[in-house]
């Protein structure tokens, strides 16, 4: 049987160094998981609003932006391990005019997981982000510390399980210039490979493909529904 969950969240980030971010992030979203015994598999899909305040050379911006969060997860419900690749890209306007804009990857593991009772357990990892303004572009890295929970309601599709639940995540890290967009012409693709804070061969292989594209900044892609067929269970 698939089992579809529903997942509304909470995102709070902070970045210290060049500049202080301080943001609030509300995701409404779905999660389709398919079990296969005691293996679970998920796809993530949503939409965000980002309220956040940044302190750049001691001047405070308040900003807003919107945009979409898309996602995979692997884990064994029995152990209640869990983990958990998120790619999200947002972009708005400072309340002085200004355009942002923040776009990259989340990564996390969880060892109190279980996702049959609607406790979704809380998750650490490394995160990389590129936060635009105006001109300038940084590069956000630090850890990602989050944790979630949720409720069974009654499916839109009577085949299925859904959920509805919330997530925070406080992101702590460190903002500074972007050397790849430092020198002349365009930066070549890809570049960001290697400034991953986590070892590229850890993501699955095509969502990684993903994420780099949205850092050379191609628009965010929502991406298939896994091979692997559902379990009858």
């Amino acid at each position: 049987m698939r089992k579809r969950i529903g997942v509304g969240g909470v995102l709070a980030v902070l970045l210290a160094c060049t500049a202080l971010c301080r943001s609030g992030i509300d995701a409404d979203g779905t999660a389709v998981l398919w079990f296969h015994g005691s293996p679970v598999t998920a796809e993530v899909e949503g939409q965000l609003v980002v309220d956040g305040l940044l302190d750049i050379d001691g001047t405070k911006i308040a900003f807003t932006a919107r945009g979409t969060a898309v996602g995979e997860a692997i884990g064994d419900s029995a152990a209640g391990t869990f983990e958990v690749w998120i790619l999200f890209a947002a972009s708005g306007a400072a309340e002085t005019g200004e355009t942002i804009s923040l776009r990259g990857g989340i990564t996390g593991s969880s060892a109190s997981a279980d996702p049959t009772s609607g406790a979704l357990g809380s998750t650490v990892g490394p995160f990389f982000l590129l936060v635009s303004f105006e001109q300038d572009v940084y590069q956000a890295r630090g850890t990602a510390d989050g944790s979630a929970v949720g409720a069974f309601v009654v499916p839109a599709d009577p085949l299925t399980m859904q959920m509805e639940g919330t997530a925070t995540y406080a992101l702590v890290g460190d903002l500074v210039s972007d050397p790849v967009h430092a020198g002349d012409g365009e930066p070549p693709r890809s570049a960001y490979l290697g400034c991953l804070p986590w070892d590229a061969a850890s993501w699955p292989a095509a969502l990684l493909t993903r994420l780099l594209a949205l850092l050379d900044g191609d628009p965010i892609a929502s991406g298939a529904e896994p091979q692997a067929e559902p379990a009858d269970d």
